[in-house]
């Protein structure tokens, strides 16, 4: 399988991530790797840029800009650099679509190594992993066997068809073939709120969930075994304020079915960014509400 055209033209779209920690006494350098996603704008990991105080994007051509974080989600280990670059926008696919067995490359600029981005290529292990990092917990990860290196953090996890689809973020020191990418979906939505409203707020509506199954439907005697079951509503919530329960099922957001905690995020913040009030239709004791 020849990948080298579409390596190629992803790699346009990829730029090396050069921080500076201000320090008297050390003045740590770091590196990172970091895409065009939008007209000025860059996709990396939160925690390429978390501790600097000055950042610079590299080109392969070696062009140079300082950039500015536009935004940042620690939690979501992912954050925007605006820099004056013109760098082609990597097209943006979704998680969603990813199904295990895909074949995925990870490009990015590994080991300080700011010559050409390299590219790694393997397939989409498993959807939706949790992995706990300190006092983090990250949630519906990709997966993925394609080599991410320390450098490669920050670069795009791209699908055959060349649109990233994951911003790495994260290997298992020890491990063979485990690395691990944020779902591009939240990129883009922070893209969009920065580009409306000047800045990103990530929504929330003050729930505890578990996604409901055949066994839990079965315990419970639930006639439905898709959705979100509701463990807790905390008081005063936007959840509490529109009427949604503990026990309720939440089984479709704006139409589109929820299966998972990032499908129910990621459409709440979809109708946040559009100006819109989300609604829910939710499964009660034998009826569906729409909320």
């Amino acid at each position: 399988m020849d990948l080298s055209n579409l390596v190629e033209k992803a790699a346009r779209s990829v730029v090396a991530v050069v921080t500076r920690q201000v320090d008297v006494f050390t003045g740590d350098v770091g590196f990172g790797t970091a895409f065009a996603v939008g007209r000025g704008f860059f996709a990396t990991a939160f925690h390429v840029v978390a501790s600097a105080d000055e950042v610079v994007l590299v080109t392969p051509e070696g062009d140079k800009a300082p950039g500015r974080v536009a935004a940042g989600d620690p939690d979501y280990d992912m954050a925007l650099i605006y820099a004056e670059l013109q760098t082609p926008p990597l097209p943006m696919g979704s998680a969603l679509r990813l199904r295990v067995g895909q074949g995925v490359v990870a490009i990015g600029f590994p080991l300080a190594l700011l010559d050409k981005p390299t590219a790694t290529f393997g397939i989409v292990s498993a959807v939706g992993r949790t992995l706990r990092a300190g006092e983090r917990v990250f949630e519906f990860l990709i997966q993925t066997d394609a080599a991410i290196n320390p450098g490669n953090s920050g670069g795009p996890l791209i699908n055959m068809s060349g649109e990233a689809v994951g911003i790495n973020s994260a290997i298992i020191a020890g491990a063979q073939g485990l690395g691990f990418a944020v779902p591009i979906d939240f990129a883009r939505v922070m893209l969009e709120m920065v580009q409306k409203y000047g800045r990103y707020t990530r929504p929330a509506l003050g729930i505890y969930v578990t996604a409901l199954n055949k066994a839990l439907a079965s315990l419970y005697g639930f006639p439905i075994d898709r959705g979100l079951l509701v463990a807790e509503v905390l008081p005063g919530s936007p959840a509490d304020e529109i009427g949604i329960q503990r026990g309720d099922v939440i089984m479709k957001v704006d139409g589109k079915p929820v299966t998972n905690v990032f499908e129910l995020r990621l459409y709440v913040a979809e109708a946040v960014v559009n100006r819109r009030r989300p609604r829910f239709q939710v499964w009660r004791t034998g009826r569906i509400l729409e909320l």
